[in-house]
């Protein structure tokens, strides 16, 4: 590991510490070779004191074990009828897997224990049809939990639900981990399982708004991955419920776990219900990290190189966009109110989030806010993006006479040779 590495994860350290993360471990990974890995990344979050609650799913399982038996499924995942014959093969089939886990989870140094927190109810006659030993969560014994994680221990939630009487109910891994995550007021719920959430080009999906993801479910009804588009629907769920954010991640890599949450970039897809993305006026403190973000277009030359006291001096030019806490673009916007122009520059996204929409986000943003500083054209000079600028963004080629005597003086002493692109607000 690079000593760079190693500061990008602690910077995330203290963001985390003391915050709970639900991780809903797929039933499709659990068997997986990576899965040592895994439970690897969870002995190291719990090493930062993170707070751990792990629920799992059995739909694997229990196909398999029906079929060792020779037995036939009323229903796979508990999203349908649930006969007493499918409920004898669950609960064999969820007991192994609880031992198994418990098992890998002390492989790696940390305690479990099995929580019986899911309170439930039948969930009784469904469009003509009862469902039997399927159940609806009623609520969650948070405050057992509670009890366990301040222990030291991580609760393992099987897909289960309790009835008061004491009757044995199937209930939805997904639905579990929702409320779960909704009654612990979790900072994370993590889906961890085979695959990722991929576009129709197969290209990896990095984050999804709450609606977004609702509208991708939606629209993807006829999907294949039907158990893929149920938790989806879920995450968006929990986001509504008050959880901050939900993460997708393949199971299958050895990175999947901190390579999500210890990276800028990520490594899965992220559903997200506040304001994940955020263009703020730039502090101070931020300029130590605008000059690093932009070291490399400045030694290519992309943008002329701005010095600490340059940006002090007008830093209310400055603007930084902010992905999840973390600095991943820049843009200035000077006015020159005495000639109702604005200049937009210093534009730059980090390598890790070009070509997501950033750049058009913050040449928006400075076109509303040179309209605010009451400009009425808004110019940029660039030697390699004007291209972008004009086929993307409406600029067009402008004369240098439309420029301010003293902008247009500086423009010549640099001699940059920069080309003029100018937008009427």
């Amino acid at each position: 590991m690079k000593y760079d590495d190693i500061r990008g994860i602690l910077r995330y350290v203290p963001q985390f510490r003391g915050q709970t993360f639900i991780v809903l471990i797929d039933s499709g990974i659990i068997e997986h070779e990576n899965m040592a890995n895994v439970m690897l990344d969870l002995a190291v979050l719990h090493s930062l004191s993170i707070k751990l609650v792990v629920v799992f799913g059995a739909r694997h399982q229990i196909t398999d074990l029906a079929q060792r038996r020779g037995a036939v499924l009323s229903n796979a995942d508990a999203t349908g009828l649930t006969d007493d014959p499918t409920l004898e093969i669950a609960l064999d089939a969820i007991s192994r897997l609880t031992t198994d886990l418990m098992q890998q989870l002390t492989v790696v140094g940390l305690r479990a224990a099995v929580a019986n927190a899911v309170a439930a109810h039948p969930a009784g006659v469904i469009r003509g049809r009862d469902l039997g030993s399927t159940g609806t969560i009623d609520r969650i014994d948070a405050q057992s939990l509670k009890l366990f994680i301040g222990d030291g221990m991580v609760p393992i939630i099987p897909p289960l639900g309790y009835e008061k009487q004491g009757r044995v109910l199937r209930v939805n891994s997904a639905a579990a981990a929702v409320e779960v995550a909704i009654a612990l007021r979790a900072s994370k719920l993590l889906f961890v399982g085979p695959g990722a959430i991929e576009d129709a080009s197969g290209t990896r999906i990095r984050q999804l708004s709450v609606d977004e993801a609702k509208a991708l479910a939606a629209s993807s009804s006829e999907s294949s991955d039907s158990l893929k588009l149920v938790q989806i629907r879920h995450a968006a769920r929990a986001c509504e419920g008050g959880v901050p954010r939900a993460h997708f991640l393949d199971g299958r890599t050895d990175d999947a776990l901190l390579g999500e949450l210890f990276s800028i970039e990520g490594v899965g897809t992220m559903i997200y219900a506040d304001a994940y993305q955020q263009i703020r006026p730039a502090r101070k403190g931020d300029i130590p990290g605008i000059i690093g973000l932009v070291r490399r277009a400045v030694d290519d030359e992309e943008i002329v190189a701005r010095s600490k006291q340059e940006i002090r001096e007008r830093l209310g030019d400055y603007f930084v966009l902010e992905v999840d806490g973390q600095l991943v673009g820049t843009v200035m916007v000077r006015p020159y109110p005495e000639v109702k122009l604005a200049e937009l520059g210093f534009l730059y996204i980090r390598p890790s989030h070009e070509g997501m929409g950033y750049g058009r986000k913050l040449v928006k943003f400075a076109e509303k806010r040179a309209r605010e500083l009451g400009a009425k054209i808004l110019f940029a000079l660039s030697t390699q993006a004007y291209n972008y600028f004009g086929n993307q963004l409406g600029f067009l080629p402008a004369q240098e006479d439309l420029l301010p005597p003293d902008r247009l003086a500086k423009l010549q002493k640099s001699g940059r040779n920069s080309r003029l692109m100018a937008r009427v607000l």
